[in-house]
């Protein structure tokens, strides 16, 4: 008992000092990369979805299943009646996009909606040594169509 109630102290210490650890080649394993088949493997350092005042309101997550990728989103707060948001996920091929799908394409669960915190894309294949990935997010105004809040995991690299 005594050993798990220091552990969760210890994670809870570094989620309020906001400690994130620096970005490596490594994957690990993150609860909140989610799909349809569980959690996943997080690839890139989470990305904060930043609104016009400069507050954090969410994070996206470049993800991987094997050698799919996908890009989850996770909010802080649920989505209000007058909200909305989506996740994108691009593929470059040799640093040149070649496609994104989102949330409502096939095999996502679709857009946040009023009252929902999160959604994910459908698995890109990443098999190829040539493909790289970018995931990002936005919240919207219903009412207006005005951005709110986004965020990216950074320009691809090879």
């Amino acid at each position: 008992m005594f050993k798990k109630t220091v552990a969760a102290f210890a994670i809870a210490s570094a989620a309020v000092l906001g400690l994130t650890p620096a970005a490596s080649a490594e994957v690990r394993s993150s609860p909140d990369c989610q799909n349809s088949a569980g959690y996943q493997t997080l690839v890139t350092p989470r990305a904060a979805v930043i609104a016009t005042n400069d507050v954090i309101v969410g994070e996206v997550q470049l993800c991987r299943q094997g050698s799919l990728y996908f890009a989850f989103v996770l909010f802080n707060q649920a989505m209000t009646t007058s909200q909305y948001a989506q996740a994108y996920l691009t593929r470059y091929d040799h640093g040149a996009p070649v496609g994104t799908v989102t949330c409502d394409s096939t095999g996502g669960n679709g857009k946040v909606l009023p009252g929902q915190r999160r959604c994910w894309t459908p698995n890109l294949n990443g098999d190829a040594s040539r493909y790289t990935f970018v995931a990002a997010a936005d919240q919207h105004s219903s009412h207006t169509g005005a951005l709110l809040a986004s965020g990216n995991t950074g320009i691809p690299t090879r």
